[in-house]
């Protein structure tokens, strides 16, 4: 155990054997068996330290006692993490009480048996415990909970200001269920090493993804429900259940993300994309659990790459790596990324992969590799910021802070980003943050990109100047056959190329590179279907060589159809929804199957997404989203393939009502969404926009109290009904404030603008889930709110002083001037940022105009410096000098033709 982790200590004991219950079937020897698996489990997979002092068949003051000694022990600290399990027949008395019948319970007096609230005084009332998890297992168990949980929330107070302090309680049965002995452990181990719960990413198990899965799993007794509550948390829930399953060298994670330190948080993230996306596609294959590297060939484009990083010339601040799908341009830049990284170039087995040394880029020639694919514009030029160490937030502010390196010492922040095409608006991120970076940086940066030819005029580079993988300069077709020859021999456990003769696997390799080209994919998929089969085809056949696979979408289709004959439709039910997902990805948990179920039509289990990890598991790889584990497709040509054909809008829809179906529900018989999963919250709005569904969502007052407020607002002009509307207008109306406010806050702010609003039932509902003591609007007036509001646009940090609206890239925006000098541009659709703020006026901006000049949109300004300032707005750069002339503030601009020449007039 390492210094920063907790002390993690388990009391495990269990009643088996009633010596004064003689005769009377009291006695549970299996009880004993389950004690030992669970103690089996804390100690040998979640690192807890047993305390075996209680024993078995404990009498209640040996088991009170012994509670109370270890809980008030000079040596236990706030930070400890305590888990105990207590088996043991459990009973419900007349007046409603729960009791636990400990080993010398008389049964002609259960009356006086031991309480289930009297645990709580004892482990918490005067003692250092702030974190413990309490397993009870025994009937009716859920009954004893309660009052438990009542008792400890009388306690809590005592607790300060601990961070991650709570009592979790976990119970093997409802109040008025019946515990089958030994469930208990065999569910709650279960759980703890299916994949469902959690794959090799989080470092701990979320406890409701754990109860999920208790839930669900097949064995369980019909009449036995698992459940769980948490009380008195001081911050996150404590990490009950570490993670068996993190391994820093399956999980492509190596280290957590540190919250206290905004930078090496990037530095984390940077890193899972690292080991998520760009080592993975360099090794060739993604199979986590395979250490070999099947990279192959491509010398001219990693000498050209080299050669670039090493001399970094002025003249050439970029330089892109482009191709089609499947032309390995992740792979030579997730090889280039590894071998510039002195740690991880240690793993490269260059004489395996023939390398060159003398062609290798140097250590540390990169200062950061980014993986562009759904991160906005803002996160990736956050990430570039934080590889400099530099707190910018816009393009100039970064600039402004990295140092000129006219010194021969000093070498530019050089950049590495990949997959700009599947960024979340790949348009604007070329536009608005790399193109001002190329064009204006200077001495100061350098960026490798990789990204596919239609956005390179966006960039304003030209293809046949930079790497294009496709050409025949860099198209390596010996290497696309070497790579196929690793896929023919390894691709499969039982391949029948590992018996033949070299020259015949030699021979179908060169007929599958030579049908697939330049691309790596598709030789990567038929050689993989190949090697599956057990017959070798006669590679002179010339039927054969025509049914082999040009393109993606044919390799994809033919390797299901063809390893898995009937069941091809089965793994394309399941591929199916990650080619929808939004984020990083689909979490498995108690969502993947029901969403396939809803969008197949066909019903579906974690038992067959096991089948899939088996049968098709090449096509899926792990990420990590919101501490969860989530999966999604090797490819985008995979799940462009997957999208083919099929009604996205139908999709959404049926992947919201899915999640919406997964939200459990509270004992009121509505859903609670506080303990939704974090994609549901997070996604929902997008699915059930995109399905044309949203009013079923957002109708739902808890909702908009739990769901992220900026995917949420993204999307609210996609409501039709009035309902739908009015739901729309009451959250828009303190959008503002809801982004930084939590669920009990948001839902009081809610309340008081649906007051505003005249909304009564909305009123009436938000009121209604509020604890009985809060203080709970009636009447509000209604001025100062109007349906008509669709967004509330934060970013300036001082008055907007001027507006002004126009299209850009045919998507209407806002232009904004404001008293922090800036200029800013706004998506009118989604209610977000469009690139970077303006900046060159030193003082308040007072005038806004936008005009076409030269077929390009450009905004002009005026201000309080007495400047006029032109801006493109296609690439947020100034667009010549300011125009002089006025001695004090400009107050007004507007544009027009003079003699057909654009004019602005000032005043």
């Amino acid at each position: 155990m390492t210094p920063s982790e907790p002390r993690r200590y388990l009391i495990a004991t269990a009643v088996s054997h009633y010596p004064r219950a003689e005769g009377l079937g009291w006695d549970r020897p299996g009880l004993a068996d389950a004690r030992r698996r669970v103690v089996d489990l804390f100690t040998g997979q979640l690192g807890y330290r047993h305390v075996s002092d209680l024993g078995l068949d404990p009498t209640a003051h040996q088991l009170t006692a012994g509670l109370r000694a270890f809980c008030r022990d000079p040596d236990r600290r706030p930070d400890d993490i305590l888990a105990v399990y207590i088996a043991a027949h459990g009973e419900i008395l007349e007046d409603g009480e729960h009791v636990i019948l400990t080993s010398d319970t008389d049964p002609d007096d259960i009356d006086d048996a031991l309480t289930t609230l009297t645990l709580a005084r004892k482990m918490l009332r005067g003692t250092q415990v702030r974190r413990l998890l309490l397993m009870l297992d025994t009937c009716f168990s859920g009954q004893g909970g309660n009052e438990l949980l009542a008792t400890a929330a009388g306690l809590k107070a005592q607790w300060g200001g601990e961070a991650e302090s709570g009592l979790a309680l976990l119970v093997s049965a409802q109040r008025n269920e019946f515990a089958e002995t030994g469930a208990f452990p065999d569910l709650l181990g279960a759980a703890v090493t299916s994949l469902a719960t959690a794959g090799h990413g989080p470092r701990e198990l979320a406890l409701d993804a754990l109860v999920a899965e208790m839930r669900n799993h097949p064995k369980k007794p019909s009449h036995q429900t698992t459940g769980m509550e948490i009380i008195g948390l001081t911050g996150a829930i404590p990490p009950f259940f570490p993670n068996p399953r993190h391994d820093a060298r399956l999980t492509h994670i190596d280290m957590a993300l540190q919250q206290t330190s905004a930078w090496q948080a990037q530095a984390d993230r940077r890193e899972i994309e690292y080991r998520t996306r760009l080592l993975r596609r360099a090794m060739g294959h993604s199979d986590p659990s395979r250490t070999g590297w099947w990279f192959a060939g491509r010398r001219e484009a990693l000498e050209d790459i080299t050669g670039w990083l090493s001399d970094l010339p002025p003249e050439r601040p970029a330089l892109a790596v482009t191709a089609g799908p499947g032309s390995g341009k992740t792979a030579v830049l997730g090889l280039i990324a590894t071998l510039a990284h002195p740690d991880h170039r240690r793993t490269v087995p260059l004489d395996t992969l023939d390398l060159d040394r003398d062609h290798l880029p140097a250590d540390d020639c990169l200062d950061v590799a980014v993986y562009a694919q759904s991160l906005t514009d803002q996160q990736v030029l956050e990430a570039i910021a934080a590889s400099a160490r530099i707190p910018a937030t816009t393009v100039a502010e970064l600039l402004n802070g990295l140092p000129e390196t006219a010194h021969p010492d000093r070498r530019p922040l050089t950049v590495l980003i990949d997959a700009l095409d599947e960024a979340e608006t790949p348009d604007t991120l070329c536009g608005h943050i790399l193109r001002p970076l190329i064009d204006h940086g200077g001495s100061r940066i350098r960026l490798l990109l990789g990204t596919r030819p239609h956005l390179l005029p966006r960039l304003g580079l030209r293809r046949e100047d930079h790497i294009d993988l496709d050409s025949p300069t860099y198209a390596d077709p010996q290497a696309v056959m070497t790579y196929a020859v690793r896929n023919l021999l390894e691709a499969a456990r039982n391949s029948p190329y590992l018996e033949c003769r070299p020259g015949m696997t030699r021979a179908v390799a060169r007929e599958v590179a030579s049908a697939a080209g330049t691309s790596f994919l598709v030789a990567r998929i038929a050689a993989g279907t190949l090697a599956a089969r057990p017959d070798i085809p006669d590679p002179t056949d010339a039927a054969w060589r025509r049914s082999l696979p040009k393109l993606p979408a044919e390799a994809i289709h033919r390797d299901l159809t063809g390893r898995l004959g009937d069941h091809a439709r089965r793994a394309v039910d399941l591929l199916r929804p990650l080619a929808f997902a939004q984020g990083q990805g689909l979490p498995w948990e108690d969502i993947w199957a029901p969403v396939a179920t809803a969008v197949s039509g066909h019903t579906y289990t974690n038992d067959d997404l096991r089948w899939l990890c088996d049968a098709a598991g090449a096509y899926v790889v792990e990420a990590t989203e919101d501490g969860r584990s989530v999966y999604r497709l090797y490819h985008e040509a995979m799940a462009e393939h997957l999208r083919d054909g099929q009604d996205a809008t139908a999709v959404h829809a049926a992947i919201a009502t899915a999640l919406r179906r997964q939200v459990p529900y509270r004992a009121d018989a509505t859903r609670d969404w506080a303990r939704a999963h974090p994609y549901t919250l997070r996604h929902l709005a997008t699915h059930a926009g995109l399905g044309q569904c949203l009013d079923d969502a957002v109708t739902d007052t808890e909702y908009l109290v739990h769901a992220v407020p900026d995917e949420l607002v993204r999307h609210l002009d996609l409501t039709t009904t009035e309902d739908g509307r009015l739901h729309a207008a009451v959250y828009r109306a303190s959008l503002g404030r809801h982004r930084s406010l939590t669920a009990a806050d948001r839902r009081q702010l809610l309340a008081v603008d649906a007051a505003r609003y005249g909304a009564e039932r909305t009123l009436h509902a938000l009121n209604d889930a509020m604890p009985a003591a809060s203080w709970k609007p009636v009447f509000a007036t209604g001025s100062g709110v109007s349906s008509a509001l669709r967004n509330t646009l934060t970013g300036h940090n001082s008055p907007v002083t001027a507006m002004a609206c126009t299209q850009l890239d045919g998507r209407p925006i806002a232009v904004t001037g404001a008293g922090d000098g800036t200029i800013r541009l706004w998506n009118l659709t989604t209610g977000q940022p469009t690139g970077q703020p303006l900046t060159g006026h030193n003082s308040t901006v007072y005038a806004v105009a936008c005009t076409q000049l030269d077929g390009r949109p450009t905004a002009i300004t005026g201000g309080d410096d007495g400047t006029i300032r032109l801006w493109n707005l296609t690439t947020g750069q100034p667009t010549g000098q300011p125009l002089t002339g006025h001695n004090s503030t400009v107050y007004a601009v507007a544009c027009t033709q003079l003699d057909g020449h654009p004019t602005a007039i000032t005043g």
